[in-house]
């Protein structure tokens, strides 16, 4: 009887190794942003409570290039981020507003959806909405993960299309960035890593620093023509890709998906200046550049 007993305490347990934050989870995302190129490494380092619950802390580090230093500390918060996982829903705790705040849900089917007031980095007004539009299943060294892909709305308004992976998360950035936050600091997922798994998405390694030339030499990735004015164009491979632009103090300002191998941006409606280029494929890797409009 009280082995049964001690199974049965055990499983929610084993359920959360299992699907969030098993032992030795590191998550590496490149910061790769106008001038900002490096890594930030989150790293699960022990349990704590907090609101009455028992949560996992992540720590994060880094270093990056920074316009022109090499190897500086970016990354100067102890504690990155405080998660838990209360059944299927894995929760992030929200500083700003004493409270835990849906991360991903684990339990999610096409059409579901829940609200993202912004976690630590604040709040949005109005709250983002995010609504599962496909789920799918990823294998990684032999280990069957689900994966969910998310369309994130403001005010009703389609922004941009995520996914996130049972036990890796978000791929774009460790926590979704609400579209009213500037976007400075991680975006893509270079590697994630655990007790079981190792998985590696681009070749620049999962804590190297990466000078501009570096960055878009690895990327494989261009726009044509550089400058330009109410356009630019892409080499892509086969299959779909996600194309985000973002002006220079990191709004989001285009995305689209595409699946053909040389897409036409129109960019009529959109004011001179430096923008970044995202583009990322179906398996979640992200290539980069930056293009300018005279």
């Amino acid at each position: 009887m009280r082995a049964a007993l001690l199974s049965f305490l055990l499983l929610p347990l084993l359920a959360c190794a299992q699907s969030w934050c098993p032992p030795g989870a590191t998550w590496p995302y490149g910061t790769e942003f106008i001038s900002l190129y490096g890594y930030a490494q989150y790293t699960y380092v022990s349990d704590t409570t907090i609101g009455g619950q028992l949560g996992h802390r992540i720590d994060a580090n880094g270093a990056m290039s920074y316009f022109g230093q090499t190897g500086v500390n970016y990354w100067s918060q102890p504690i990155a981020a405080i998660t838990a996982q209360i059944g299927d829903v894995i929760s992030l705790w929200s500083g700003t507003e004493q409270t835990w705040d849906t991360l991903f849900w684990l339990g999610a089917v096409p059409g579901d959806s829940w609200i993202r007031r912004g976690g630590p980095y604040g709040d949005c007004d109005p709250p983002d909405s995010l609504v599962i539009a496909d789920t799918s299943t990823v294998v990684y060294d032999g280990l069957a993960l689900r994966q969910w892909t998310v369309e994130q709305r403001t005010n009703g308004v389609s922004m941009f299309t995520e996914t996130f992976t049972e036990r890796l998360g978000w791929t774009m950035n460790f926590s979704p960035y609400p579209a009213c936050i500037i976007v400075d600091g991680p975006v893509g997922m270079r590697c994630y890593s655990d007790q079981d798994i190792t998985v590696s998405f681009t070749g620049l390694g999962c804590e190297t620093l990466a000078g501009i030339s570096d960055h878009l030499a690895a990327s494989g990735l261009s726009a044509f023509p550089n400058p330009g004015t109410t356009h630019f164009s892409l080499d892509l491979a086969p299959g779909p890709h996600t194309i985000s632009l973002f002006d220079a103090t990191g709004r989001l300002v285009m995305q689209q998906r595409t699946t053909d191998a040389r897409p036409v941006i129109a960019t009529e409606a959109l004011p001179p200046g430096l923008y970044r280029i995202a583009v990322r494929d179906e398996r979640g890797a992200l290539m980069g550049a930056t293009w300018v409009k005279e």
